[in-house]
């Protein structure tokens, strides 16, 4: 635990390019990742650099965080503030990260309230702890204000404009979701625990979630058949698919499963037209989607009523498997567990 480390500095620098090497001098030891790509830790004796990147990539830097004991750039000491005990994020998808260090209480502020699922969070938002800072038109300025908060946790699209709302107001960018690999996402959690100084915590539950999942993605290794997996939805008349380079493609394949869209790599879900769908997805073993579904999923909730679907192989031998958000916190506490 690193409890007497105080935050001293803190340097944005936004849509900055260039090699990360640069942000480490000699004197600076880096803590290298396991898996995650979009950040890296240095070291210092007590102090810690955090570098975020963006969607570029290492070429991409778009933060720098300074904590413990340094001097500015120019020579003058940093003025010495206590550790993070306020702060707001902007998406739920940080909370159980904040929750799983042990650090909800510190939690001043957050958006879309009524989607949040973590359990610590919702109590404190039950008593009225966490302030409501979204709008329709961004975030509510005033109430970000009341809260008091010293940082807020933000995805960095869209930070210019929340910046211009709030230019006196620290932005801090978390990009875990442009990780692919699911351990590179499960380790943001150390990203977290330098910044809110459960440094030596966060390693431990790392280590901890990458055994688990190591130890499960071992036996399927050692398989001697895998079933074919098709995974996607429809939206709007639109069928979508997973790259085969995404988070939940890697998932499949460390579960024991062979995707079927293996080999269509790229940045986001791919469209599929119903010919296509039809052609490669109709003897696939197994048939997975995730949405969204008041009451009990059912079959229909693949077809769609679709006689060409409901004569796929998965559906008539009932090999469906389904991530209802409705019910699950998959885009929360699923990234650690």
């Amino acid at each position: 635990m690193r409890s007497l480390c105080a935050w001293i500095g803190l340097a944005l620098l936004v849509a900055c390019t260039g090699d990360p090497g640069t942000h480490a001098r000699s004197d600076w030891t880096e803590l290298p990742n396991h898996h995650a790509r979009c950040f890296r830790i240095f070291a210092r004796g007590d102090e810690r650099k955090v570098i975020v990147f963006g969607s570029g990539g290492a070429d991409d830097t778009i933060a720098v965080h300074l904590t413990g004991t340094t001097k500015h750039r120019d020579g003058s000491d940093a003025i010495p503030v206590p550790p993070l005990a306020r702060i707001a994020v902007l998406s739920t998808t940080h909370l159980p990260f904040i929750s799983a260090l042990d650090r909800t209480d510190r939690v001043m502020a957050a958006t879309d309230l009524e989607r949040i699922r973590d359990v610590a969070t919702k109590q404190r938002i039950a008593q009225g702890q966490v302030r409501e800072i979204a709008t329709a038109d961004g975030i509510d300025r005033e109430q970000l204000l009341l809260a008091e908060v010293q940082v807020v946790f933000d995805y960095p699209f869209g930070q210019a404009t929340h910046r211009a709302t709030s230019p006196d107001q620290l932005f801090i960018p978390v990009t875990e979701y442009l990780e692919e690999h699911p351990l590179g996402r499960a380790e943001w959690i150390r990203f977290f625990g330098v910044v809110l100084d459960a440094e030596e915590r966060a390693d431990s539950m790392y280590a901890a979630i990458e055994g688990r999942y190591n130890s499960v993605a071992a036996r399927a290794e050692n398989l001697t058949t895998r079933p074919s997996v098709l995974f996607g939805s429809a939206w709007q008349g639109q069928w979508h698919v997973p790259a085969g380079n995404s988070y939940m493609a890697h998932l499949i394949e460390g579960a024991g499963g062979r995707y079927l869209f293996a080999d269509r790599l790229g940045t986001g879900n791919i469209p599929l037209d119903m010919e296509t769908m039809v052609s490669q997805g109709s003897q696939a073993d197994v048939w997975g989607m995730i949405a969204e579904i008041d009451g009990v999923p059912s079959e229909l909730d693949f077809t769609g009523g679709d006689d060409r679907l409901a004569g796929f192989k998965a559906v008539k031998e009932k090999h469906l498997f389904i991530g209802n958000s409705a019910t699950a916190d998959l885009f929360g506490q699923a990234l650690l567990e």
